[in-house]
Parts: C-alpha cells; sequence; structure tokens
C-alpha cells in the first residue's frame, strides 16, 4: 500500500508537467500537421479559430489570405465543423491557400478553449498564447515590429520613423 501511494503522485507529476499531448489533424488539402510540431521557431504564430457551420466565417477567409501572404507571421486556420458534407460547398476553397486544419472533433478549440468564432490566437515561436481577439480587424497590429518583438521577448524601441508616423497619424 505504501509503495502505491509513492508511486502515484509520481506518476501525476509526470502526466501534468506540460507536456501536453501533441494534436494531429488533416489539412484542406490533404496534408497533416501536428501540433506543437509544426509551429515555426523563428516566427510567431497566429491560430485563426473558424465555424464551417457558419456562412459568416466564410467572408473571412479572404482577409486571412492576405494576412498569409505576409512573411512575419505564419498564419494557420483551424476548422471546426460538424459534417464533412459542407466541405464541398466552400464558396472560398480557392481561396484558402494558408494551411487550414480541419477539426471536426474540436480537438484544438478545447485545448485552447474557444468558445466563440472568430477567435484569433498569438503564438510566440515556443506555443505561448500572448494575445486573442475576436475581430480580424485587431490582428493586423500583430504584424508589426513592436508585436513581432514582443513574441520573441524582448523590448521594442521605436525608432525616429515610427514616431514620426505616430504624430501624422
Amino acid at each position: 500500500m505504501r509503495k502505491s501511494t509513492m508511486v502515484l503522485p509520481f506518476v501525476l507529476s509526470g502526466l501534468g508537467g506540460g507536456c501536453a499531448q501533441p494534436i494531429a489533424l488533416h489539412t484542406y488539402n490533404d496534408e497533416v500537421l501536428v501540433y506543437p510540431d509544426f509551429l515555426p521557431t523563428n516566427q510567431p504564430t497566429i491560430l485563426a479559430f473558424l465555424d464551417g457551420n457558419d456562412r459568416r466565417c466564410d467572408k473571412l477567409v479572404r482577409p486571412l489570405r492576405a494576412l498569409s501572404s505576409r512573411k512575419e507571421v505564419y498564419l494557420v486556420g483551424v476548422l471546426a465543423y460538424e459534417d464533412n458534407a459542407f466541405l464541398d460547398q466552400i464558396s472560398t476553397a480557392r481561396e484558402i491557400v494558408f494551411p487550414m486544419m480541419l477539426d471536426p472533433r474540436k480537438k484544438m478549440i478545447d485545448r485552447f478553449g474557444v468558445a466563440r468564432y472568430p477567435t484569433y490566437i498569438y503564438l510566440t515561436p515556443q506555443g505561448k498564447e500572448i494575445a486573442r481577439a475576436y475581430e480580424i480587424e485587431k490582428v493586423t497590429p500583430w504584424y508589426t515590429p513592436e508585436w513581432i518583438h514582443r513574441a520573441f521577448g524582448r523590448t521594442y524601441k521605436k525608432s525616429e520613423k515610427d514616431l514620426a508616423r505616430e504624430v501624422d497619424s
């Protein structure tokens, strides 16, 4: 009896040590991405959580495509849905040029505690969440040097050019 009480805390601490199980999901173009393995180590990542059952999320594909073309931040979509039939009916399918993970069992959604759509989560290269937004307009500043430095844990000192831009606006 005494042995099991000594082993149990060791086993529990091993399970809860911050090493979450990887999540492997298919992408829209039949590849497989494994979280957190796909996170680049040289740039922050934005996870864009969308609901495939809500046609309003279709309208976000084009702005996300534009953001994904910028190289400062890696953008990955995570699409929750309940029925595979809708995949053939996505009107913006040709616009999905960024990785779009398909999450019918809501594994990534549960991992990040997403309760509404759309949700945008800004991650450091180590996978730590540093910001969350619910409107796409609030995501654009995450591409600025100030946010990039924040993702790497560095302080950003504004240049004279940055200060002049603030005065002009």
